[in-house]
């Protein structure tokens, strides 16, 4: 009898180790197919335009893939990309609603505060100023945290979508595939555009850039989404005063343009009857909207460029042809020979493979107060 039990009771610890690895992989699967879901219901928020409701969402998702896979696990890449996406289109909306309020508000004259006799003080109010003073250290110390509250939940959007952004570009980074490679270019691109958002040009140009190493690696030269790649390359080089530089990629953007159109056209050709490749149809009459569009930026560029030249060639007469090669650009209207960048004779796009690509993007929270980035014409992606 007690052979028999030791041996009942070993073949039951035997069945208990299959039923619980058998437990947490059902575990598994329903945390992905909860996390599925979420990730579906958000992005109908984002096409619904519910931005709030699409962050809530996609926060969820994130805490629940990271509560079980951890927070830099591959199965979270695209909830940690989808709610970085979205929190920079809150922090967009905020931005332009704070603008939009604050169009037409006086400033506070200073006159207006003051009181007519700025030199004499009542007898009262020297009696009431040692009562006073405990209160006005306290109403100082709520007004500092208030002030301090206030400044956190300014910066917080945009800074929690640079960090979610930041998890995501690693996780699909360090993957080879051309999908999750692709993926990292995205993020580089959402990346970028968040110090664009803060006003820190420099640093958004060098996710622009890693952003286009990737994509001119992996995809063919008709793609769409080289071209918005160089399109926000050009446009924030144009923020630096890099106007050489920036004609050139507004000009690979429109030549990535001209041969999408050549092969949509080719589609069409080879579709049969008048009803053939619709899609090919309404993507070559957008396309030939966009294009001037496009072409107006060079030469808008161009006219900056001539604008910044002469400004400066003014100045050095000005100064008695003095040396101001250190304070003044050359003939771009930009920063000297001296910069980081390329020479206008080329592109300058980085290798993704560069030791710089490993860095992490500079803490922006310090740059949010300042104005947002100036719009430019989007140019909708597909691969």
């Amino acid at each position: 009898m007690p052979e028999e039990t030791s041996t009942a009771s070993s073949s039951g610890s035997m069945e208990e180790k299959p039923c619980s690895s058998t437990a947490a992989a059902d575990g598994s699967v329903d945390v992905m197919e909860e996390a599925k879901k979420l990730l579906g219901t958000g992005n109908r928020h984002l096409v619904m335009g519910d931005v709030v409701s699409a962050v809530n969402v996609f926060q969820e998702a994130c805490g629940m893939l990271a509560a079980r896979y951890g927070d830099t696990a591959e199965e979270c890449g695209e909830a940690f990309f989808l709610c970085g996406k979205s929190l920079l289109e809150l922090a967009r909306m905020e931005n332009t609603v704070l603008g939009n309020a604050l169009e037409g508000v006086p400033e506070e004259s200073e006159e207006e505060e003051k009181p007519d006799n700025a030199n004499i003080e009542s007898a009262n109010n020297l009696d009431e100023d040692d009562d006073d003073d405990d209160d006005d250290d306290d109403d100082d110390e709520d007004a500092e945290g208030n002030a301090a509250d206030k400044e956190e939940e300014e910066v917080g959007n945009l800074q929690l979508a640079w960090e979610m952004l930041e998890v995501a570009k690693v996780i699909y980074k360090r993957k080879e595939n051309k999908d999750d490679q692709l993926m990292a270019a995205q993020a580089y691109l959402k990346l970028g555009e968040v110090s664009a958002e803060s006003g820190n040009y420099p640093q958004a140009l060098e996710d622009f850039q890693e952003c286009l190493a990737l994509q001119l690696k992996h995809l063919p030269s008709h793609s769409r989404l080289l071209a918005e790649s160089h399109y926000h390359v050009a446009t924030t080089l144009c923020y630096m005063d890099q106007y050489s530089q920036a004609i050139q990629h507004y000009n690979s953007s429109i030549k990535v343009i001209e041969n999408r159109l050549t092969m949509l056209q080719e589609v069409i050709d080879a579709a049969e009857g008048a009803d053939g490749a619709k899609e090919e149809r309404s993507e070559m009459d957008e396309l030939k909207q966009l294009l001037p569009d496009i072409k107006e930026k060079v030469e808008d560029t161009k006219e900056s460029q001539r604008t910044a030249s002469a400004a400066s060639q003014a100045i050095q007469q000005t100064l008695g042809g003095a040396s101001t090669s250190s304070a003044f650009p050359g003939e771009n209207g930009g920063p000297s020979s001296s910069s980081a960048f390329a020479t206008a004779s080329q592109i300058p796009v980085r290798p993704s493979d560069g030791a710089s690509s490993s860095k992490a993007v500079s803490d922006i929270s310090h740059l949010v107060r300042k104005k947002p980035a100036k719009p430019s014409a989007s140019i909708e992606s597909s691969a």
